[in-house]
């Protein structure tokens, strides 16, 4: 009997490590396509487009790394008789508790993979779109940052200095709403991985931990902000002229908009009357 569960169990890992890989290949896959579709002008015309050849064939040759480790590990799982045994009801996979969550989650491997595959999520999702979309250099960089600091922060090998968390995030926008976006994306990308659902939970509980660090540069200017409007110290307002200047700039700016056949028929109908615009 304790062999049948043995070989059980290695068959669920291998299972589980053929499923990671493919999460992988997807992900890369994904970042590649992600790259041109960005490169590329909208209209359909290909004047003018900018394709990092040097990422393409970079991100190609991960690919097709990525694919050969695939099939090896195929191909290791079926040498051991992987393919073996019954059918059944899906197990759960198992999750200790007694170990950090790193390994709970799967180790650098699925660490990575849920990296990118969470990744390639923001990209598409409007709400967080914005932090994520840049050059492919840059891109990559922040990928890369993001599986170091989840290396260490989950109990694995220390790559990243956990003290540039705060200054790093300090001067973008990122508010709780921005945060709690990416905890969901997370956990959506964790789940396809397949990693035990008490493992996801405590995931995002030590990451919610980071939370303040990464929002608190948000939190600060929009606490001196409001501050400095009840003490009547609002700088902007001052500097546009106050009420006189933003009516005599929304003047300016409505002369423009009734001349501009791209946006001006949102405004038609509501005459020149700023304050009802």
């Amino acid at each position: 009997a304790a062999k049948v569960v043995a070989a059980v169990d290695k068959t669920y890992s291998d299972i589980q490590s053929v499923k990671t890989r493919m999460m992988g290949v997807t992900g890369t896959l994904n970042q590649l396509k992600v790259a041109v579709a960005t490169a590329l002008p909208t209209g359909g015309s290909n004047e003018g487009a900018q394709i990092n050849l040097g990422f393409v064939r970079q991100e190609l040759a991960r690919a097709k790394d990525a694919v050969a480790k695939f099939k090896e590990a195929i191909a290791a799982a079926v040498d051991t008789g992987g393919a073996g045994g019954g059918g059944g009801a899906r197990r759960v996979m198992k999750d200790d508790k007694s170990r950090t969550l790193y390994e709970r989650v799967g180790g650098d491997l699925n660490i990575e993979t849920a990296v990118e595959v969470m990744f390639a999520k923001c990209l598409v999702d409007p709400r967080v779109r914005s932090f994520f979309e840049r050059n492919q250099r840059k891109m990559q960089q922040i990928r890369k940052k993001v599986y170091q600091f989840l290396s260490g922060f989950l109990g694995g090998p220390k790559l990243y200095d956990t003290t540039n968390v705060k200054p790093a995030h300090y001067h973008m926008n990122i508010t709780d709403f921005h945060f709690d976006a990416l905890m969901d994306l997370y956990g959506l990308s964790l789940g396809e991985l397949g990693i035990h659902a008490d493992a996801c939970k405590d995931f995002l509980a030590a990451l919610n931990r980071v939370r303040k660090d990464i929002t608190t540069g948000c939190t600060v200017r929009m606490e001196l902000a409001f501050k400095n409007m009840e003490k009547g110290k609002d700088g902007l307002f001052k500097r546009l002229g106050g009420e006189d200047g933003i009516n005599h700039f929304m003047e300016r700016f409505f002369d423009i908009v009734v001349v501009d056949n791209r946006i001006r028929g949102f405004f038609q109908g509501s005459g020149k009357d700023i304050k009802t615009i």
